[in-house]
């Protein structure tokens, strides 16, 4: 994979972008905390500029997909990026309670640009890479994505440690201007897959005809179902995080940046096996044996006794979330047709934000109703459910796609024509 030059631009893109997220979201957790000395109003006022990042998914993805899949992806992408750089210091601005309403509309916009960025790149990547390495990209990719994780969190825990969290919003505007570059290197393959159909037909069309496609996908109402479940229980523990390890175990800036690199650690290896044996292992296996470790590794952190406990416990975490984002990716572009990538993802990505919504909306009360601790095991639970029903309603979908591609294979072969 290594070898494919766009491939490793487009890693180098997210990985670089990847690890400037980790600064802005570690400095404006912190500066939430500071500004609320209560668990309670802390964790609430998290989940209002989460669920902000969340809401443009659910009010605009469809869109973003329709339009995806009718321009050129590279340079939507690219337009994304140039965006999120002039949108990321905005949080600057963020000093007090009555700074929080402007955090939100930031963290709204910021998300809206990045609606674009992600439909974009899972369409592009079957066009950079052939079809039997996708398993091994995607694995690739979530390797990009965890070195990102292991060294962003140690350096912004540091820069904002030593020099506070003003810094850390200017090194994530700089990541996206380092990914748009990156984007732009990336020549010598199709990456708008419907042009010339623009003046024929209109992008309402394109968008009814997407709804149709994902609604009459078992694929894609099997992976949104299980993922959706698994998100109930996931969402919260995003909003309860940082109280949790800053009010239980009083732990520093540095030592939440330690628990992010410890699960990016496990993200590391998870990534590499699926890197290494990508093309030996059946996508929907992983995704559901994933799911499972993931919530049996919540559950663990939410039941540590010390801050030792819940650092053992955040590998386990990392290495399951590798294999359940590659494996998804992996089916999602193996069993929908190129052209109907953006818009079939908007859909499920639709449906998965609206169960994080809900899920981060309810972390605040829940917390305060039963505790943190309690959160932790009620999510755990949440996401081995939502793998076991992903497997079901997904039993023999494997088999199927494989049938497909060894059609469309058999029909290029009768296609070519042997010279007299």
């Amino acid at each position: 994979m290594l070898r494919n030059r766009n491939f490793v631009l487009l890693w180098l893109a997210q990985c670089v972008s990847a690890a400037g997220d980790t600064f802005s979201f570690l400095a404006i957790a912190i500066r939430i905390d500071n500004i609320y000395a209560d668990p309670g109003s802390s964790a609430r006022a998290l989940s209002l500029v989460l669920i902000a990042y969340a809401l443009p998914v659910l009010i605009i993805g469809i869109f973003a997909g329709t339009l995806v899949d009718r321009w050129d992806r590279k340079w939507v992408m690219i337009g994304s990026d140039l965006a999120r750089a002039a949108l990321a210091p905005a949080f600057l601005f963020l000093k007090t309670s009555a700074d929080l309403p402007l955090a939100v509309g930031a963290a709204f916009l910021l998300a809206a640009t990045s609606v674009f960025f992600y439909p974009a790149r899972t369409a592009l990547l079957p066009v950079i890479v052939e079809k039997d390495q996708l398993m091994t990209a995607n694995g690739w990719m979530q390797v990009g994505n965890t070195i990102a994780r292991l060294s962003g969190p140690i350096l912004a825990g540091i820069v904002v440690a030593r020099w506070g969290t003003n810094i850390a919003f200017w090194v994530d505007a700089a990541s996206y201007l380092i990914s748009a570059a990156f984007v732009i290197g990336i020549v010598g393959v199709t990456t708008r897959i419907v042009a010339g159909m623009d003046q024929k037909r209109s992008a309402w069309k394109d968008l009814a005809e997407g709804i149709r496609f994902a609604l009459s996908s078992r694929l894609i109402k099997g992976i949104t179902f299980g993922i959706a479940v698994g998100m109930l229980g996931l969402g919260a523990l995003n909003v309860l995080f940082v109280p949790f390890l800053r009010h239980i175990f009083g732990v520093s800036a540095e030592a939440l940046g330690g628990i992010q690199a410890a699960q990016g650690a496990g993200m590391l290896i998870g990534g590499l096996i699926l890197g290494s044996l990508g093309r030996k292992l059946s996508p929907l296996s992983v995704a559901i044996a994933g799911m499972i470790l993931l919530g049996l590794g919540v559950g663990l952190f939410g039941l540590a006794p010390v801050y030792s406990v819940a650092l053992i416990a955040a590998p386990i975490i990392g290495f399951s979330i590798a294999p359940i984002n590659a494996s998804l990716q992996t089916l999602l572009q193996r069993g929908v047709p190129q052209e109907m990538l953006g818009r079939a993802g908007s859909v499920m990505d639709m449906s998965i934000s609206l169960a994080n919504i809900v899920s981060m909306g309810l972390a605040g009360l829940l917390g305060a109703a039963i505790g943190l601790r309690q959160v932790f095991l009620g999510g755990g639970v949440l996401i081995i459910l939502g793998g076991l029903i992903m497997g079901g309603l997904l039993r023999g979908e494997e088999s199927e796609i494989r049938k497909e591609e060894g059609s469309d294979r058999m029909s290029v072969i009768k296609d070519v024509k042997v010279p007299a």
